[in-house]
């Protein structure tokens, strides 16, 4: 059971956490300092590097924290009795959600450009995410079992899946801004079409 001073001190770094990403969302990585962050989160400095050792740190928290978010919408569960091609379209949707929302785009422009000039600042919450996939892993399997769909090769089909989506809806708006939402239903519905026309059981 959380104690009061346990409670505390998680709002006091959630606080500091919620000012980061203000920080870097308004004026990128290079440009912020832990004196802003203590200024906005209305703390010490002290205190920020207490919870947070370094700016690095901080910022590696505020990218874990961008992706758990998404990674928590891309937990679909296989259902027999929904339509292939709407469970097929939430992934979609979660894949691309985080360019729809505009604080979070403004943020995942930010990461990935300290993703391009620092690498190793990311590449460990990268790793440490990379489970997220297994969802979709387990639901192709799923609907391999079930005979609805053909899947030899679940990873490759996977990261086919992934890459269509991040590649027709995710990259687009992050780099360009969103896109009209009958134009985007439009991409998902033949991203998904394409995806089946290549996996879809001919016994389904």
């Amino acid at each position: 059971m959380e104690t009061q001073r346990e409670s505390r001190i998680n709002i006091k770094r959630d606080t500091i956490l919620e000012a980061a990403i203000t920080a870097f969302r308004d004026v990128g990585y290079e440009c912020t300092s832990m004196d802003r962050i203590a200024e906005l989160a209305g703390a010490s400095k002290r205190t920020v590097y207490n919870h947070f050792g370094s700016k690095e740190a901080l910022f590696q928290a505020v990218v874990e924290r961008l992706f758990e978010a998404a990674a928590a919408l891309k937990q679909v569960t296989w259902d027999p009795d929904r339509p292939i091609e709407d469970q097929l379209k939430e992934f979609v949707r979660a894949k691309t959600l985080i360019a729809e929302d505009p604080p979070s785009r403004c943020l995942a422009r930010v990461v990935l450009g300290v993703f391009v000039r620092q690498p190793e600042l990311i590449q460990e919450v990268l790793t440490r995410t990379a489970a997220e996939e297994n969802a979709l892993l387990t639901w192709l399997g799923k609907a391999h079992e079930a005979g609805r769909l053909t899947v030899p090769n679940p990873e490759l089909a996977a990261n086919m899946f992934s890459s269509m989506a991040r590649g027709a809806l995710l990259w687009p708006q992050l780099l360009q801004g969103p896109i009209d939402p009958a134009e985007r239903e439009v991409i998902m519905n033949e991203l998904v079409a394409t995806f089946l026309a290549r996996y879809r059981s001919t016994s389904a």
